[in-house]
């Protein structure tokens, strides 16, 4: 049988087939949810898993959701001070809560089944291009939300989005009023909505402006260091910009690093912004202006969406848009931009 499946399907699935798919016995399968004896570890994990993949739901198990976090970066970017993930999965966590369910958090769909002894939905955030788990959930019929939609995947109507292309015209527009005439981007690696969004709205904002789109696509693995080398190149170069939008509060962090290395006067010979706010950029040497997202608005408008899912709803004639803030700082206040 597939994950969840149709609804008939899920209603005649016992935990006797649970038993069988986990090869185990109906005993052990029954103590793994009961906690009356003591199962091995890796048992209750397989048996946890099998429940979730046949759609089976144990009455006495607390309900739970599941979160995903999709961006490869996520966990080293935690790393080098990105807070923008840990905080929409620690909003999502505390909503979860005060719906009444627990939460579990894992980088794949194969590592969250298994995790949680009753799995009653997931919640994706920031999926990948043609995403793997949300085809997954799609094809299975699994409640589920996303945080952006899959780019390339229409079917899947479940999703709370971000008013990307006016914010970030909001954001070039204010480094273009501040005097910038030459405007780089320097983006992370990963093909989601977000990255998209901000090269589809650069390039069109540019373009209008009369300047050629000037883009480097920075290592997410390496961080702060990776948007130096990438900014240190750009201003060493012939035909230097004069002003830097990232994907990333690190990438941000490290032009910066880059142009104080160079002596330059920021922001008077080169601006400096991010399109994810976070305290990487409030507390650098200069303070970088960033987009700022309410991550307690995003987490609750995903939370109810997949309750409404959840309890049997349709899905929504049109997606919950969330905006973003434009925080404007020092890296980018020229006296014609105060």
């Amino acid at each position: 049988m597939p994950l969840h499946g149709s609804e008939s399907e899920r209603d005649r699935v016992t935990l006797t087939h649970v038993a069988q798919r986990a090869g185990v016995s109906l005993t052990t399968a029954s103590h793994c949810f009961s906690h009356r004896r003591p199962v091995a570890a890796a048992t209750r994990e397989r048996v946890w898993r099998a429940a979730a993949e046949l759609g089976y739901t144990h009455v006495g198990a607390r309900s739970a959701v599941g979160v995903l976090v999709r961006p490869p970066e996520a966990i080293p970017g935690f790393v080098f001070g990105t807070a923008s993930f840990a905080q929409m999965a620690g909003a999502v966590a505390i909503s979860c809560l005060g719906r009444g369910y627990t939460t579990v958090t894992a980088t794949d769909l194969d590592d969250l089944l298994g995790r949680a002894p009753r799995l009653d939905g997931v919640v994706v955030l920031y999926p990948r291009h043609s995403d793997p788990d949300v085809q997954s959930l799609v094809r299975h019929d699994m409640p589920a939300v996303s945080f952006d939609p899959d780019p390339a995947n229409n079917e899947f109507r479940w999703w709370v989005g971000v008013n990307y292309v006016s914010s970030i015209r909001t954001l070039l527009t204010h480094l273009r009023l501040g005097g910038a005439r030459r405007i780089a981007a320097i983006v992370g690696q990963t093909d989601n909505m977000y990255r998209r969004a901000i090269l589809a709205t650069y390039t069109t904002a540019v373009r209008s402006w009369g300047q050629t789109p000037v883009i480097r696509v920075a290592d997410n693995d390496l961080g702060e260091a990776a948007g130096a080398e990438a900014a240190w190149n750009l201003l060493r170069s012939d035909d230097a910009p004069d002003a830097v939008i990232t994907s990333s509060s690190v990438f941000a962090k490290g032009s910066l690093t880059a142009a104080l290395e160079l002596r330059l006067r920021v922001p008077d010979e080169f601006m400096v912004a991010t399109v994810t706010d976070g305290p990487v950029a409030e507390f650098a040497e200069v303070p970088i202006t960033g987009l700022r997202l309410n991550v307690n608005e995003s987490a609750l408008r995903l939370v109810d969406l997949l309750q409404t899912r959840i309890r049997g709803g349709g899905p929504p004639a049109s997606n919950p848009v969330v905006g973003l803030e434009l925080i404007k700082r020092a890296a980018t206040l020229r006296s014609a931009n105060s």
